[in-house]
Formats: structure tokens, C-alpha cells, sequence
């Protein structure tokens, strides 16, 4: 058999084919991993507005719960004080029928 004398400048050319092909397999992967980070991106983008969203929805539940807080205290100071001057009342009219019966408690 003979063998084939590869010079330098052959051997330069497949070293350089070498990482010719080897550089578009990467810029290809580049390409692929570049696609992936856009779609990451892009749903994360989604993720955030639905997230400020519900911060902006949660806000205005937190403000109508305190409103509703406040109306409920105000009403609740209103029946305490309405109980207070109905028992004041009754405590009067009772003593006024013992008083008048000769039952009243000395």
C-alpha cells in the first residue's frame, strides 16, 4: 500500500475544517439555548404582570375589609351605646314601679 504524504497546508485545512463544523455545532446549541431564554423570558414577563395583578386585587380587598372594619366598630360602639341608655332606662322605670309598689331595695 502506499501512503498518501499529507502536508501541513492539509493538515491546517481539516484542523480547520474541524473547527469550522465545531463552531456551527455550538452556534447551533447557541441558537437553541438563545430560543429557550426567550420563552423563559417571555412567561416570566406573564408571571409578573398576573403577580402585579393580584398584589393590585389584594390591595383593594385589603381596603374594602377595612372599611367594612370600621363600619363594623362604628356600629358596634352605636349598639353598646343604645344597650347603656335602654338598661339606664329600665333601671329607672324599675325603680320608679318598686318605689311606687313599696318593694324598693334599700
Amino acid at each position: 500500500m502506499k501512503k498518501k504524504e499529507i502536508t501541513i497546508e492539509d493538515l491546517a485545512r481539516m484542523v480547520q475544517s474541524g473547527f469550522s463544523d465545531a463552531k456551527k455545532q455550538v452556534d447551533a446549541r447557541f441558537d437553541q439555548v438563545d430560543k429557550r431564554f426567550e420563552g423563559v423570558d417571555i412567561r416570566l414577563d406573564n408571571l409578573e404582570n398576573k403577580v402585579t395583578k393580584i398584589d393590585s386585587r389584594l390591595d383593594n380587598l385589603e381596603n374594602k375589609v377595612n372599611q367594612i372594619d370600621r363600619r363594623l366598630f362604628s356600629i358596634e360602639e352605636d349598639v353598646a351605646e343604645i344597650k347603656i341608655k335602654q338598661y339606664g332606662d329600665l333601671l329607672k322605670r324599675i325603680n320608679f314601679i318598686e318605689r311606687k309598689l313599696g318593694i324598693a331595695k334599700s
